[in-house]
């Protein structure tokens, strides 16, 4: 059962869904979860296999019962492993649909978390020439910024505000943008 349980939620911080928390939790907490669970997981499997090489060597036998433990661990594995991570572009419709229903204001349009997809939004933000910045949630730490940055226009300059602005073009009006701002 231990076993069943450390696995389902090495499986669910593997691919980052976290049911009853809007799917979603911010990726250092989701990290901090995935390693404890994995010592966890660790420990339980140095306790199953001691456990486990005492009753073969001391009864000279083997059981069917020994199988069900490392079943469950190499299923989670293998579930992990080949479930994909959300992309931009598997959620492509998502982001233009948000673009499309935004309000035609300057103003960002949340301060709190806004889903886009799979994706959560710190904010999103609509300038007057029609770009429209999708802060992600994961990667806005203390002096950096990322997300995505829908730009009819051509390539965003960025904001005045940031020292280093790197812009990739993704395809169409669609751009992935990094920031950081100055060490003032």
């Amino acid at each position: 059962m231990c076993t069943g349980l450390l696995s389902l939620g090495i499986v669910f911080a593997a691919i980052d869904w976290w049911p009853g928390a809007g799917h979603r939790v911010d990726e250092l907490t989701n990290l901090l979860i995935l390693l404890v669970l994995g010592v966890l997981l660790l420990v339980t499997g140095i306790v199953w296999a001691v456990k486990t090489f005492g009753i073969v060597c001391r009864d000279r036998r083997w059981s069917w019962r020994i199988l069900p433990a490392p079943s469950i661990v190499v299923v989670a594995l293998v579930i992990a492993l080949l479930v994909p991570k959300p992309s931009f572009q598997s959620s492509r419709e998502d982001f233009e649909m948000a673009v499309r229903n935004l309000p035609n204001t300057s103003e960002p349009i949340s301060d709190s978390d806004v889903h886009v997809g799979p994706f959560t939004m710190s904010r999103i933000t609509r300038y007057p020439a029609g770009t429209v910045y999708f802060y992600h949630a994961d990667q806005v730490r203390f002096r950096s910024i990322g997300g995505w940055v829908y730009s009819p226009d051509g390539p965003p300059a960025g904001d005045k505000y940031y020292e280093k602005f790197e812009v990739t073009h993704i395809d169409g009006p669609w751009y992935e943008f990094r920031g950081r701002q100055p060490n003032w």
